[in-house]
């Protein structure tokens, strides 16, 4: 997965129109909605991940999927 996909899905489980994506942070309904989301496109990967559930924007989902090969580096 890019990162621009990425985006594509955390826009798609959010459901709002955001311009600076990476200063959002979101609840914990729309953060179950992304990770059930990113875990639809990668079974069993995304719920393994330490401390995935504790995150609560952008950025720092970001850089973990990055940790965890999910997303390609650029």
């Amino acid at each position: 997965m890019t990162e621009e996909e990425f985006k594509k899905v955390v826009l798609k489980s959010i459901d709002k129109k955001i311009k600076n994506l990476k200063k959002f942070e979101w609840d914990s309904l729309a953060h179950l909605s992304i990770l059930m989301n990113l875990e639809k496109k990668f079974p069993n990967k995304i719920t393994s991940i330490k401390k995935i559930s504790t995150l609560t924007n952008f950025n720092d989902l970001l850089k973990i999927l990055k940790k965890n090969k999910i997303i390609k580096n650029d």
